[in-house]
């Protein structure tokens, strides 16, 4: 009965998020305000962007590995495609996270290792995140305002100092010490053996394929700008793509409204028009949308047969 009910939850959520997802976006507008792009080019940045996620579910699989939780890759890439979803209506990429750990602890019975492997793998790719937003930083401190070139640094450096004291045992186990004895510390404990667990090897593996999934959103948005008919040099792809994702880590539905004023910012020193600047960040956004649509019906489809598992 309880699974059931599980199974039911997850269709009734699917099948509202679909539902809210075409009503809130505006599919004709959007269009309407992508008129000239060239839609061969766009579909080939959404299949990049498909290719990112199977990157993706790989780093995530190095992880579980590490920690021997025996889950398929089409199980990661499927629950990759759902955090997609989630992420399209929940603020700052991180309501996709909770989804992915709750699904994968229900589903291979490993709760601790389940959640640690998600945070480090969210933790790899910031980190790749801040390592190239220090390399471009050199690029570009002339060129953007004072108070955003300064916040790049100071967030580069200061995520880059917190990772590291993460990872020291010592100065971690200090902190965890200040919480109270109790199930809240068992678990904070829990989750601490299971991030470090992960071990270096696995660390270094997701790292690298941080890389190449952070030079695949380089060519993501080089191919929107240039179905938008933008004809800008690739380094500033380079150079901006780690400051942009790092703006959406800000709180906001979808990244909606800080992604378009980081657009206009940045690619506005590269001299894109305002509105053309506007559609490439839409362009992106399109490609999350059906994306996420995809994760939703997948998720419908795996509610309804747990369903029909539960019924026989």
């Amino acid at each position: 009965m309880k699974g059931r009910l599980f199974h039911l939850g997850k269709l009734v959520i699917s099948a509202g998020l679909l539902a809210l997802l075409f009503h809130l976006f505006d599919f004709r507008q959007s269009l309407a305000a992508l008129q000239g792009m060239d839609w061969r080019l766009f579909i080939g940045a959404f299949l990049l962007f498909q290719v990112g996620l199977a990157l993706r579910s790989v780093r995530w699989r190095f992880l579980l590995d590490a920690v021997q939780v025996p889950v398929p890759l089409h199980r990661l890439f499927y629950l990759y495609y759902v955090g997609t979803l989630f992420n399209t209506f929940l603020p700052s990429g991180f309501g996709g996270d909770a989804v992915k750990m709750y699904e994968l602890a229900r589903y291979s019975r490993r709760g601790s290792e389940s959640i640690g492997t998600v945070f480090v793998d969210r933790l790899s790719g910031i980190v790749v995140l801040f390592i190239l937003g220090l390399c471009a930083w050199p690029f570009a401190y002339q060129s953007l305002p004072r108070a955003e070139a300064l916040f790049l640094l100071l967030v580069s450096v200061g995520g880059l100092l917190a990772t590291w004291a993460l990872f020291r045992q010592r100065w971690a186990e200090r902190v965890l010490s200040i919480i109270p004895a109790g199930k809240i510390r068992e678990k904070f404990l829990s989750l601490y053996d299971a991030v470090h667990t992960c071990g270096m090897g696995a660390l270094w593996k997701a790292l690298a394929v941080s890389v190449v999934f952070d030079a695949c959103l380089f060519f993501v948005n080089y191919v929107i700008a240039l179905a938008l008919n933008v004809h800008i040099k690739f380094l500033y792809f380079v150079i901006f793509m780690p400051i942009l994702s790092l703006s959406m880590l800000l709180p906001s539905v979808g990244a909606l409204g800080t992604r378009e004023g980081a657009y206009v910012l940045l690619f506005g020193m590269a001299g894109v028009p305002e509105p053309i600047a506007i559609a490439m960040s839409l362009s992106f956004y399109l490609i999350n949308v059906f994306t996420g649509a995809i994760g939703g019906i997948l998720y419908m489809f795996d509610a309804l047969w747990g369903l029909r598992k539960n019924a026989h």
